[in-house]
């Protein structure tokens, strides 16, 4: 692409056309004044003089200058245009995700300003959820992620079934014993085991015209699959008339007062004879701890919600071509405004908060870390 065309193609994504702009200060539609001397280095030799990568404008009824990035989540970003474009390519290149150090050796960029970008990106993710509550045949399921574990240093001994049980939370431990020997695990986890946090998430399987499952995801505080938690992401993302299959955890069993609600042991089998079972939300949870584990190495409490929005963004838009996901993706960020987490996020200046479903109030509350 040439600047010319590149400049296009992200004003086409922002205002719906290559000729007109909107003021983001007055909100004017108009062919308004191109500012040629204040531009950016497009990084990319050409022979001859073309339009800047990211070129400014001038207002024709209040004069104020601003870009194409003016009040986006790129506000204030120095990056030009074509990295931006690049990036957004290499990110949704891999079907789980892509680290910032991978970002960084193949774009040139630094790894700190590599991840900044996939965070912005990662907040586009999480506003271009499916608005309308899922239908048809739905699964519900949870799981665990964060406080990853260390390979110990020494072999331990082997895990007892009483061990296990403590672990989890079904056996007390004695006051007088050490708990990180009680469950049969080093103190370094045992003091991680604090960081674990619960996704739920609620997946379609009919299809949706034939694009595949779609899926929302969202963080939830220490309390995990609660009662109050499960029935608040039902009664928000659930219609009435949908039919519900989860597992067999004790916070599901309400959904059966308002939904035809079908649930199979995982203890016993994965899908009964019926064909009751889970098995979309278990391939989302499955794309996601390969993500972190394997491409991440590891997530954190911070941004796990944002992590988990583009697991649920990726499942929903898998089957869309590379193209038609980067232009869904740059659209979704160049219409949303600059980012309060991320504004100052090399001084530490943003919101240093998670963003969980608290167990008072199913609004995101901000929980300090």
């Amino acid at each position: 692409m040439t600047d010319t065309e590149l400049v296009n193609y992200f004003a086409a994504l922002r205002w719906e056309s290559e000729v007109q702009q909107v003021c983001p200060k007055c909100g004017a539609l108009d062919a308004h004044y191109p500012r040629r001397r204040r531009r950016r280095s497009s990084r990319r030799p050409s022979s001859s003089w073309e339009e800047p990568t990211n070129p400014s404008w001038q207002c024709k009824h209040c004069q104020a200058i601003f870009s194409v990035t003016t009040g986006t989540l790129f506000d204030c970003t120095k990056l030009p245009l074509r990295t931006i474009l690049y990036c957004a390519l290499l990110f949704l290149g891999p079907g789980n995700g892509a680290s910032a150090v991978g970002l960084s050796g193949v774009s040139g960029l630094a790894v700190s300003t590599a991840l900044l970008l996939e965070h912005r990106f990662r907040e586009a993710m999480a506003a271009d959820q499916p608005p309308a509550p899922f239908q048809g045949m739905v699964q519900m399921d949870g799981g665990y992620f964060c406080g990853k574990p260390r390979k110990p240093n020494r072999r331990l001994p082997r895990v007892t079934r009483e061990q296990l049980q403590r672990r989890f939370g079904k056996q007390p431990v004695a006051p007088t014993e050490k708990p990180w020997v009680a469950m049969g695990m080093t103190q370094q986890n045992w003091k991680k085991m604090a960081n674990k946090r619960t996704v739920l998430v609620v997946t379609d399987s009919n299809g949706g015209r034939g694009e595949g499952s779609r899926a929302i995801a969202v963080a939830v505080s220490r309390g995990g699959e609660s009662e109050y938690a499960v029935g608040l992401m039902a009664k928000a993302r659930i219609a009435p008339d949908a039919i519900v299959m989860t597992d067999e955890a004790g916070a599901y069993v309400q959904l059966a007062r308002e939904h035809e609600h079908y649930s199979v042991s995982h203890a016993k089998e994965f899908s009964d004879a019926e064909g009751v079972n889970d098995n979309h939300a278990e391939a989302f949870f499955s794309r996601m701890r390969r993500a972190e584990y394997g491409i991440y190495n590891g997530s954190r409490t911070l941004y796990l919600h944002f992590y988990a929005c583009e697991a649920a963004w990726r499942h929903t838009h898998r089957r869309l071509r590379k193209s038609e996901m980067v232009k869904r993706l740059l659209r979704t960020a160049l219409s949303l405004g600059p980012s309060t987490r991320l504004r100052g996020y090399y001084g530490r200046r943003g919101y240093r908060t998670e963003v969980l479903i608290d167990s008072s109030t199913w609004e995101r509350k901000r929980h300090t870390t």
